[in-house]
């Protein structure tokens, strides 16, 4: 990496357990003053001055405004620095890859996306990545970068971070590939390496939508169906990081044969391959094609996507009774191409709710970070690996 403005700082592994958990504090709840903080907290004012102070030492912390006052000075609001730190998020996906630049409160500043095909081989895919980092942290004038996130598709091997055999992507040559050298390497910067889907979870439960939530489903349907699930605060994990846990319910003992070697598994039904091949049209056309035709009209098309919603709702009621989450996001680019896959989705899973009776759960088209989930969830991996490490397994 050829040396830049914006240069690596290992700011946040330095930090004492409790001023991280300060930084915490106010990077999943929000700008708070130290009165507020100390109650939040259970700290006295003068133990919290004395976290705050390695905080504001390197930046990371700044005050921002004045709250209301209760009858003498106004009281200091205390944010996380938006313009000092940032994180490089990558995305790489079957269908399309991602990187992003955020700042710790994970909002997002430049990115890139660029669809993948049969050209996209690793080499391709990364130098794309790559080149754009490259620039990208060339161009900013001031700030430190703590580290590179990598969200992808499973089978991984997380902590030697290797890609191991995924399936479905168009181009060949995907086995065994070492993601977090190859990055590390180039970049001189740390990598976390993880399934995208758990980053994706992560975001909305830190960040998104799932703010003061224990426990969230996400689900990213599109090739395959990938699966990031918080459960009472901490991040589940598969056998090999695997990314498919719901896509391999069974739904349908009797039902179509699964690469996985079980029958009738979601996934043959409600991921866009198994819909593109229920459509089966005269004429080729694109999943997006089909969506958009759906949507107009009572179609074999329609007819299609309505039996494969169906069947998706069916396996999330079963899914979401055994997990008991305050949120379900639904999201990747069948739902984000496709109102009515979504709607019908989620009215067959709420027509099996005997876990819902009190009408607590929330369901969520695209979440808070819609296609931007994934990248910005590696970038989030990033952050949480220094401050809350024990959630994430």
């Amino acid at each position: 990496m050829r040396t830049g403005m914006l240069i690596y700082k290992d700011v946040l592994s330095s930090l004492s357990p409790e001023a991280k958990k300060i930084l915490g504090l106010i990077l999943h709840k929000g700008a708070m003053t130290k009165s507020q903080l100390a109650k939040v907290a259970g700290l006295k004012l003068t133990t919290l001055n004395r976290m705050m102070l390695p905080l504001e030492k390197e930046d990371l912390i700044l005050p921002t405004e004045t709250g209301e006052s209760t009858g003498g000075r106004k009281p200091v609001i205390y944010d996380v620095n938006p313009r000092r730190y940032y994180v490089i998020g990558i995305d790489i996906s079957r269908l399309y890859s991602q990187v992003v630049l955020t700042n710790l409160k994970m909002e997002l500043l430049e990115k890139d996306r660029f669809d993948m095909d049969r050209n996209s081989s690793p080499q391709a895919t990364l130098n794309r990545i790559l080149d754009w980092v490259e620039k990208v942290l060339e161009k900013r004038e001031q700030g430190y970068v703590i580290g590179v996130g990598i969200g992808t598709v499973g089978p991984l091997d997380r902590k030697s971070g290797i890609i191991l055999n995924p399936e479905n992507f168009e181009a060949r040559g995907w086995e065994n590939i070492p993601l977090k050298a190859i990055v590390e390497e180039r970049t001189g910067l740390p990598v976390i390496i993880d399934n995208g889907a758990n980053g994706a979870v992560l975001a909305e439960t830190r960040y998104g939508s799932g703010k003061g939530m224990k426990s969230v489903i996400y689900l990213n349907c599109g090739v395959g169906i990938r699966t990031g699930v918080i459960s009472s605060g901490t991040l589940v994990r598969t056998i090999n990081d695997a990314d498919d846990t719901f896509a391999h319910m069974v739904i349908d003992v009797n039902g179509k044969p699964c690469r996985c070697g079980n029958q009738g598994c979601v996934e043959r039904y409600s991921s866009i391959y198994a819909i593109m091949e229920a459509f089966n049209p005269e004429r080729p056309v694109s999943y997006q094609e089909l969506c958009r035709e759906a949507e107009e009209s009572d179609t074999p098309a329609r007819q299609v996507l309505q039996n494969a919603a169906v069947r998706m709702g069916t396996g999330l009621a079963n899914f979401i009774q055994l997990l008991n989450p305050g949120l379900v996001v639904l999201s990747g680019p069948l739902i984000l191409h496709s109102q009515l896959f979504y709607e019908i989705c989620v009215e067959a899973a709420k027509r099996r709710r005997p876990w819902d009776k009190g009408g607590h759960l929330v369901f969520s088209r695209g979440g808070a970070f819609e296609e931007n989930a994934i990248s910005i969830g590696a970038a989030a991996l990033v952050v949480e690996h220094y401050l809350e490490p024990e959630a994430l397994g």
